[in-house]
């Protein structure tokens, strides 16, 4: 019997927060209810009410979740004993069985035939995911899996994250990892992505790239409250005023995002104040009036994965706190436009934050894609960027006008604080010329990354794989 030609069930650890991939899940999917597709989510935040499975043993941040992972990617000495990795992987099999029989009963009672699965087949921040869904595409050849790879985990700063000392279980990544079947479509988000994944594993991907509704309707919030109510972590920690300077980088809190890059830029900006102040038409598109007591400040909206990324946050306040640069965080009010709840007076959703700010700075040292200088042209809002490699070969030449913060061989370490990231004075010093032009005097993408336009990739893609679905009757 033919399954529901109309149902995807989107997966992931979790759909509903403020990371990209979640954002992009979001964006796809509501593209795909207005054509008349039935979105199923299967995750660990599916919240009541949700079409969808909510899994808690999808997460990757739960208690047992860490916990697992700690055991296999950073065990203590006395815990890597003889059979340590025959238990690990016993304890792996156990959960991945709890899995797969939820997701197997889910999609047979919804006659779903086409999963939509996001980086967990190429992540293993939750093996027992990996290898659930591994096993549910060898022996379900009545279902076809997009696999999409956000990240792969070999690559990026993050890969030394996943060195494991046991045999076991690196030979169980080794197999299980981005599995090629005739029931499986690999989806890249870059061209670099899926070059490697070609190199490593023989496998063709297609490459779409992240998405972006440039027609959203956003929520208007009050500028001013939403600033006063932002946390000050360094600085001067009286409550934003209305004409004072924010640059953000909304992305979340992580070590390939290379913030500190961004504090050097801010602090860069605080040696060019009185060129601000000297302002007729005041700053940016908001006419900022920067007075000589203002403030300028570097804002964090996201609190996506912090206390995974607990110890690099801390030394990025540090490092602000030394240079003098005023830090604001927001992840305790802002949430997911999707989960945002109209009329609360607590929350603000993630995309209506852009209204508040003016100027975007983005500087990751390694990025899937990157959808912060996408939004940052949406929103009108000029934007600084370090040159990772994906906006060189795939972004750059589709963004209007950008500031450029050189590349990623440009950079130098610092000798404190880590070995935090750190631009160099020849690069940094014109990046603020420009940065201090534009905000004192922005439809090529819609093409390139349009919703409309991912959409309409997505759905051929899913056309192709159900056609070659067995007992399906559609022509």
């Amino acid at each position: 019997m033919a399954g529901n030609s109309g149902a995807i069930m989107e997966v992931h650890f979790k759909l509903f927060g403020t990371d990209g991939v979640s954002l992009q899940s979001q964006e796809l999917t509501k593209a795909l209810r207005k054509r008349g597709w039935r979105i199923h989510s299967c995750a660990s935040d599916v919240p009541d009410g949700a079409e969808g499975l909510r899994l808690p043993e999808l997460s990757y941040q739960s208690d047992d979740a860490l916990a697992l992972r700690r055991s296999i990617f950073q065990p203590d000495a006395s815990a890597t004993g003889p059979t340590a990795g025959k238990r690990l992987l016993e304890e792996i099999e156990e959960r991945a069985r709890t899995i797969r029989a939820r997701v197997e009963e889910y999609v047979d009672d919804q006659r779903i035939r086409l999963l939509h699965v996001r980086n967990i087949m190429s992540l293993p921040y939750n093996l027992a995911a990996m290898l659930a869904f591994h096993q549910l595409i060898g022996e379900r050849p009545d279902i076809h899996f997009l696999l999409q790879h956000h990240d792969l985990y070999w690559e990026g700063p993050n890969a030394s994250s996943f060195h494991t000392p046991y045999p076991e279980i690196a030979d169980l990544i080794a197999r299980i990892t981005c599995p090629d079947r005739a029931n499986t479509t690999h989806v890249l988000i870059n061209p670099i992505a899926a070059q490697a994944l070609r190199e490593r594993r023989g496998i063709e991907g297609v490459v779409i790239p992240d998405g972006f509704d440039f027609d959203r309707e956003v929520t208007l919030i009050d500028e001013a409250v939403f600033r006063s109510r932002l946390e000050l972590l360094t600085g001067n920690k009286t409550p934003i005023a209305p004409d004072d300077l924010v640059v953000a980088m909304p992305a979340r809190v992580a070590i390939n995002k290379a913030i500190e890059l961004a504090i050097q830029f801010v602090s860069g900006l605080e040696g060019r104040r009185a060129e601000l102040e000297d302002a007729p038409c005041g700053l940016g598109a908001r006419g900022r009036q920067l007075t000589a007591a203002g403030k300028i400040i570097l804002l964090l909206p996201q609190g996506e994965d912090l206390e995974e990324n607990r110890d690099y946050f801390e030394r990025l306040v540090a490092y602000a706190d030394d240079i003098g640069v005023t830090l604001a965080y927001g992840g305790n009010i802002v949430v997911a436009d999707r989960t945002f709840t109209p009329g609360d007076r607590e929350h603000y959703p993630f995309y209506s934050t852009y209204q508040t700010i003016d100027l975007v700075c983005y500087p990751p040292e390694h990025e899937g894609f990157g959808n912060q200088a996408i939004e940052a042209v949406w929103a009108r809002r000029p934007v600084a960027v370090l040159e990772y490699p994906v906006f060189k070969v795939f972004v750059r030449d589709h963004i209007p006008h950008y500031i450029s913060l050189g590349d990623v061989a440009g950079l130098g370490r610092l000798n404190e604080f880590g070995g935090l990231h750190q631009l160099r004075e020849e690069v940094l010093r014109p990046a603020l010329d420009a940065a201090v032009t534009v905000l004192k005097d922005h439809e090529p993408l819609r093409g390139f990354c349009g919703m409309d336009t991912v959409c309409e990739q997505y759905v051929e893609l899913y056309d192709q794989a159900r056609k070659t679905l067995p007992g399906d009757d559609r022509s």
